[in-house]
């Protein structure tokens, strides 16, 4: 299991490269992804990247507004999908 901040650094990376237009550095963990060009589109690229790099099957149940809403809210749901 990665740190938090390790983390927080590999789904930033995932971002970067799925964002139609990357992830600004220095991103606020909790500032909104659609601020950054996150759309119905980019969604299903995104969690088809961080199913991949994380190695988990997220549910349907997981793919709400809310958890796909900031950096800081993806980092948390990883947090529960990855812990043992």
């Amino acid at each position: 299991m990665l740190a938090k901040d390790e983390l927080r650094h590999a789904v930033a990376d995932v971002l970067d490269r799925t964002l139609p237009r990357g992830l600004p550095p220095n991103w606020p963990a909790e500032r909104p992804l659609v601020d950054a060009g996150l759309d119905s589109v980019a969604v299903l690229q995104l969690v088809a990247a961080l199913e991949e790099r994380f190695d988990v099957a997220l549910a349907e149940t997981d793919l709400t507004a809310e958890n796909m809403a900031t950096l800081g809210s993806l980092v948390r749901l990883l947090r529960r999908r990855t812990e043992p």
